[in-house]
């Protein structure tokens, strides 16, 4: 498997990096990880002293993140005093309170989630504070290269990260064991199933299952659907581009022959019913979990919901690659970060809550409770030293190093993802391919006319 120039940097964090610096509701608040030096004093004076005042911030996230947060930052207040107040959004329309809120100036939001290609337009556009006066250098370097510059602007280091992702193909052992249906031996990142393989085995497995399509069984989905983050790793995988080298260019990049065979493959599959349709990304993990998915394409963080739904019945394998086209095996990756609001009136409070998070006790907790891949060096190091690691994990780890390919880096991701997410969904619900790229081509480019 060859390394990509643009998987360098993930490649030296995850594992050589890793060797060399050794890859809502309301509750309590945060605190306390190893601090050395004037910006650590600097911080933990602010924190004491709000706990003595009984300072509340507020952390505006992803309404997913909400119940695994919840004991987390109640173990923040209780070892500083500082409350937590989470409110959570839905990912759809989180972007949207924050572009609305945020974007007006309010200041009731102290810490806000930031999604990683979306880091450099909040800080270009000053919804975001920087935060580099409270990390030091030798901080900085206790989370990996790529996540530290994911959340950097102009030499300024913005939004630290929250954790990485990976994808990993699950599978419902339960629905292929009634369906009669194997998977073949000898899968690994060396040796992977093709796209096309798969659907054969899906065909075979809905063919017993639900061969009248009247049981509401589907055999695969991508479990974040109709979004780029996932979607795009298709036409990635036939080689395609996700935006120009200059960060603004889409006309024949996303309406490409590789987008093009990628999205009628696809849009085939879902009118043969082996792709759900109708079904939105909010719903596709309860779809898995109740065995009405075969297969999906998600992150390590699928197991922790799995496990907190008592559904024990999953394996895993390396995700696909398309036939004639192994060497370009194409995995999302990038996640979530944190973001001071601009406009908070509580920075210090806010920058030692996101510390803590991110490099601290809370960054382990996180990882411990979320199982998703993660961002801290010393994390890393632990998975790639211990031996009873789940495999899952180390797959993830890999593809990060090997496969992985970051969403478009624009200024203008808002838009672009807005445009590309409906494209996705038009295509699914039966509208022409190719129109529907060109046209999306031509939206993407009056929008970007702002940034130029």
């Amino acid at each position: 498997m060859r390394k990509r120039n643009f998987c360098v940097a993930m490649t030296a964090a995850l594992l050589a990096g890793v060797m060399l610096s050794g890859c809502g509701g309301n509750s309590g608040g945060t605190a306390t990880s190893a601090q050395s030096g004037g910006t650590e004093a600097k911080s933990e004076a602010k924190t004491e002293a709000a706990a003595e005042d009984g300072q509340n911030i507020v952390y505006i996230t992803n309404k997913d993140f909400v119940s695994t947060l919840e004991p987390i930052v109640a173990k923040y207040k209780e070892e500083t005093g500082v409350n937590v107040t989470l409110e959570g959004y839905s990912f759809s329309d989180l972007t949207d309170v924050i572009e609305v809120k945020i974007g007006s100036g309010n200041k009731d939001y102290d810490v806000i989630a930031v999604d990683a290609p979306l880091a450099t337009s909040y800080a270009k556009r000053g919804l975001v504070a920087p935060i580099e006066e409270y990390y030091s250098d030798d901080e900085k370097k206790e989370l990996t290269d790529v996540s530290v510059s994911a959340g950097s602007y102009e030499d300024q280091f913005y939004c630290p990260p929250m954790n990485t992702s990976s994808q990993v193909l699950f599978y419902n052992k339960k629905l292929l064991e009634d369906a009669g249906v194997s998977l073949p031996e000898g899968i690994t990142v060396d040796n992977r199933i093709t796209w096309e393989a798969l659907t054969d085995l899906v065909r075979q497995a809905i063919g017993v299952l639900d061969p009248e399509h009247n049981n509401g069984i589907y055999g695969m989905e991508l479990r974040q659907v109709s979004r780029v983050y996932q979607m795009n790793m298709l036409p990635n995988s036939l080689g395609g581009k996700n935006i120009g080298d200059d960060g603004y260019t889409v006309d024949g990049v996303i309406n490409s022959e590789e987008w093009v065979k990628a999205m009628t493959w696809y849009q085939n599959l879902v009118n043969e019913g082996l792709f759900t349709r109708g079904i939105s990304a909010d719903e596709t993990r309860n779809l898995f979990i109740s065995d009405k998915i075969i297969f999906m394409v998600d992150t390590t963080s699928l197991t922790s919901v799995c496990d907190k739904n008592g559904m024990d019945h999953y394996g895993w394998i390396p995700v696909p690659c398309f036939e004639g086209y192994e060497d370009k095996t194409a995995t999302p990756t990038g996640s979530w970060h944190f973001g001071i609001n601009a406009h908070s009136e509580k920075k210090d409070e806010a920058a030692d809550f996101i510390k803590w998070m991110s490099i601290g006790e809370g960054a382990d907790l996180w990882y411990e409770n979320y199982h998703q891949l993660p961002t801290k060096v010393e994390l890393l190091e632990q998975i790639e030293q211990d031996a009873e690691a789940p495999e899952y994990l180390k797959i993830s780890a890999y593809e990060s190093a090997n496969t992985a390919v970051l969403r478009a880096m624009t200024p203008g991701f808002n838009e672009y993802s807005t445009i590309l997410n409906a494209a996705w969904e038009d295509v699914r619900n039966g509208s022409d391919v190719k129109t529907t790229l060109d046209d999306a081509v031509s939206q993407i480019n009056t929008a970007f006319e702002v940034y130029k």
